[in-house]
Formats: structure tokens, sequence, C-alpha cells
């Protein structure tokens, strides 16, 4: 596509999005059942625009990347997205600043409670606790790319290609983190995230959220050719990562939690920065669908 037509579909998107957050959470509030469902039809807006570009231009047909590409990449999502939220948890209960009210870890397991494992509750060794989570992790993110699909379609599988191909690999992934914290702002002002600080929250945090997830998101798409395993992430973090951070019971304020999981969020995109800047060849290499 053209860049007139990159910034149409940009446009597009922001007015669907926006359209529907403000008057959502305006009239309905915040927790209102009516909200979440407007937001999850928000959520595949930016895809079904997406249907619409790709059958008015053909030619963007080949270059969507819809197909399942590398397998081996499917789980990478799932194992580093759950790895942050494990890591956000281990970290405060380390240093005594929170507890979780899911797991009560000891030197020989750890004892599980709570209806979401799927291998069950009480005292498991660590490969079973290993296994209960990682089959957990996975059953949830596949449950959750029935919202995650909506986003990663379009702004993985359509917009990262058009992008990257106008204006370089990584200059490409920073306008598309720039894109979708811009398509998110209005909930963000509105309290949806960041309900104690949603300024802070959506002029700080979540910019340097977006750079990190939309570098690692970006990187696993092009290494995989697919946007699927984006998706898988996105879903796992709508899932148990966010199920981690939501079960924790917290000796310090909410803030220094999100902080600590911008920051390892913000870390993993620098790794993946790195790795798409030591062969940006690579990156810019056409998949083949």
């Amino acid at each position: 596509m053209s860049r007139n037509a990159i910034a149409l579909y940009v446009a597009l998107a922001f007015a669907l999005s926006w359209g529907g957050q403000i008057p959502a959470i305006l009239i309905f509030g915040l927790d209102s059942v009516v909200t979440k469902a407007i937001f999850l039809v928000v959520m595949w807006s930016p895809s079904l625009l997406a249907l619409v570009f790709i059958i008015r231009t053909p030619a963007v047909r080949s270059e969507v990347l819809w197909r399942l590409g590398k397998p081996g990449y499917l789980p990478l999502g799932i194992v580093v997205q759950t790895a942050i939220g494990f890591a956000v948890v281990g970290l405060l209960v380390a240093a005594g600043l929170a507890s979780s009210g899911w797991f009560s870890f000891q030197t020989a397991g750890v004892t599980v409670s709570g209806e979401a494992w799927l291998l069950g509750e009480g005292m498991q060794g660590w490969f079973l606790f290993l296994v209960n989570v990682g089959l957990t992790a996975t059953v949830f993110s596949v449950f959750n790319l029935v919202a995650a699909t909506g986003e990663e379609f379009a702004w993985r599988g359509f917009l990262q290609g058009q992008l990257t191909r106008e204006f370089g690999v990584l200059s490409g992934i920073m306008l598309l983190a720039a894109i979708w914290w811009a398509w998110h702002l209005p909930g963000l002002l509105l309290g949806y995230n960041f309900p104690e600080y949603p300024i802070f929250g959506a002029l700080v945090l979540f910019p340097l959220q977006m750079i990190g997830a939309s570098l690692f998101l970006g990187w696993l798409t092009i290494r995989s050719g697919s946007f699927w395993p984006a998706a898988l992430a996105h879903g796992t973090v709508n899932s148990i990562q966010q199920g981690l951070m939501d079960n924790l019971q917290l000796q310090i304020p909410q803030l220094y939690v999100d902080l600590l999981r911008t920051a390892l969020i913000f870390g993993v995109g620098l790794v993946c920065w790195f790795l798409l800047k030591s062969n940006p060849d690579k990156g810019q290499a056409k998949v083949e669908v």
C-alpha cells in the first residue's frame, strides 16, 4: 500500500476505536458488561477494517501473514509472556512485598490453589507444577484468541509488513508501537487500564509497554512468518499474565507492580531490538504464502 493508504487505514482505525471506547465508558462505566462487549467489538475493528483494505487492494493479499508459518514459534510467545508474569510474582514474593493468592512456594515444590489450574490444586512437585502451568497457559491463550486475533491480524499480520516495507524494520515496528498506543489512548485516559493513575499510566507506562511488546511481537512475527505466534502471546497477556497480577496480595502500592511489569516487558523488547538490528535483512525478507 502507499503511504497515503496506510495513513487512511490508521485514521479509520482510530475513528472506530475512539468512537467505541469513549461513549462506552462515559455512558455505561468501566465495569459494565456492555462496555466489555463494546471493547471486544473494538478489538476486532482494525482486523475488519484490514479485510476491507485487503479486498480493495488485491496486491496486498499475498503480503498478509495469516498462515501458520514456522510452527515452532507458536509456543514461544506463551512461554515468554507467562515467564514475565511469574517473574513479577517471584520477585515480589521473594522480596516480601507481596504474596500470591494462587501459589505457596517451597523447596520441594508449590502448593497450588484456585480452580484455574487444569491439573488441579494442592502440593505439586516442580515438574508437575511446570506442566500444570504450561498446559493451563496454553489452553487459556488459545481461548483468548477470540479477542487477541482481532488486534493481531491487523497489527502484526497486516499493518506491520506495510510499515516495515515503507520505513524499515525497526522504524516500522516503532511506528506501529505508537499507533497501537494511540489506538488505546481514550480508554487509558479514562482509567480502563490504570484506574489509580490514568495519566501516568497512559503517558508513561503504557507507551513503554507498547514499545517492548511491539518489538517482541514484531520479532516473533518476522521470524515465524505468521501473526499467529503474536496472537497467542497477546492472548497469554490477557489471560494468565494478567491473572497472576490480579491475584497478588500486595504490601506495596499497585504502581510498583506496574513499574516492574513494564520494566520486564521493555527489557524483552530491548533484546528483540538487538536481534532485529543485528540481522535487518532477515527481518525484511518476504515470506512465501
